[in-house]
């Protein structure tokens, strides 16, 4: 059922590997844009998904489409490949592994075999504005822009939107803003994230995106933002009110989204972040430069936003919030909130001082009271 995968070549003969689905290539030169997609039980979602980048103003014999499939149960593969001729692409294909739990091992075959100047990710249960794909090229041509972040508009959830800085000075190259948007679902230079020295941890079940893009944005030359197009819709389903929501795979996604695994899986990806950024820190320059930056900010985001929020979703398990907590303590002694302490926010020193406190039973009453208090502290002060 499902192959071994190879490295594929340009132009792979019809069924040169039983995992992979390719139809004719259109254009001898090459699309501009890889639209890469990642799936997993995703059959009622793939073709809303598909027909909206098939509808897309760039033309989709601009667009190669190059899905793959994290071992999907139901009739995913099936209903992608119905889609071969709803456009006249330029290169279309579908294929499969076992099923890994993670998004990451298909974002790195994408990466590895994309074959347009420019890749954009997304999941199958999300879909594309119709001007996304245009906006986003002329914006990463006009800027020469190794990353572009268009408008996310959320659909049962939260848009991780940056406002471009308007006093920025001359030469400014980088912006605390971007992470804030640490979702994978961009605009990316194909040679540029080719070239990066990290790749997607396939090991990781939960934030696998925020270490990919640490390194996307601590070594991008140039970034653009498109603030005036609604570019990628963000989906959710509620788990009460979703369709087959009792699903298996209805499940699996309601667990990594509500943060209910445990503290030490579920922050592994903070210790590929920080490697990151110290790597960054010891190469001197600009990159060593904005490494420090990025690290302060960074800090600030987790304990003002992220940590918080994953808190709260223990839904009051006093032993999971006492083990996020000292998870957390444990990762900033080791990577040095206390030293960013200078450039934390008020709200994030806060939240680091509760998770310094946090010792044994019953502590979890007082890091969720902080929780709730800090959440509601930033959502005012925005």
């Amino acid at each position: 059922m499902f192959g071994t995968l190879r490295t594929l070549r340009r132009y792979p003969r019809p069924g040169s590997s039983p995992a992979r689905y390719t139809a004719y290539t259109r254009d001898p030169y090459g699309p501009l844009v890889t639209v890469g997609i990642t799936s997993y039980n995703d059959a009622e979602k793939i073709s809303r998904c598909l027909e909206s980048i098939a509808a897309q103003t760039l033309g989709a014999e601009h667009i190669e489409v190059l899905i793959v499939d994290d071992g999907s149960t139901d009739k995913t593969a099936g209903i992608a490949r119905s889609h071969e001729h709803s456009a006249s692409w330029a290169s279309f294909s579908v294929q499969r592994h076992r099923a890994s739990g993670s998004p990451s091992k298909g974002r790195n075959i994408i990466m590895d075999q994309a074959l347009g100047e420019f890749v954009f990710f997304v999941d199958a249960d999300d879909y594309l504005g119709p001007e996304a794909l245009s906006a986003m090229t002329h914006a990463a041509k006009k800027k020469r822009a190794d990353i572009v972040v268009g408008r996310y508009v959320g659909v049962n959830r939260s848009a991780p939107n940056v406002l471009e800085l308007r006093d920025a000075k001359p030469g400014k190259d980088y912006h605390a803003g971007w992470l804030n948007s640490l979702h994978v679902q961009k605009l990316f230079r194909a040679d540029f994230i080719r070239g990066l020295n990290y790749r997607f941890n396939e090991s990781l079940i939960y934030a696998s995106d925020h270490p990919f893009m640490i390194s996307a944005f601590l070594h991008a030359r140039s970034v653009a933002m498109v603030e005036d197009v609604d570019c990628y819709f963000l989906t959710m389903d509620a788990p009460e009110t979703a369709p087959g929501a009792e699903t298996a795979a209805a499940k699996s996604r309601v667990n990594v989204s509500r943060a209910e695994i445990p503290a030490k899986r579920q922050l592994q990806f903070l210790h590929d972040c920080f490697g990151i950024l110290a790597l960054g820190r010891g190469q001197g320059g600009r990159i060593s430069t904005r490494a420090g930056k990025m690290r302060a900010d960074y800090w600030n985001r987790l304990l003002k936003l992220h940590l918080p929020m994953l808190v709260l979703r223990k839904n009051d398990d006093d032993a999971a919030i006492v083990e996020l907590a000292q998870q957390a303590r444990g990762i900033a002694e080791l990577y040095g909130a206390e030293t960013s302490k200078a450039r934390l926010a008020e709200e994030a020193r806060r939240m680091l001082g509760v998770f310094q406190e946090a010792n044994g039973p019953g502590d979890g009453i007082a890091v969720t009271a902080a929780a709730q208090q800090v959440r509601a502290d930033v959502r005012g002060s925005s």
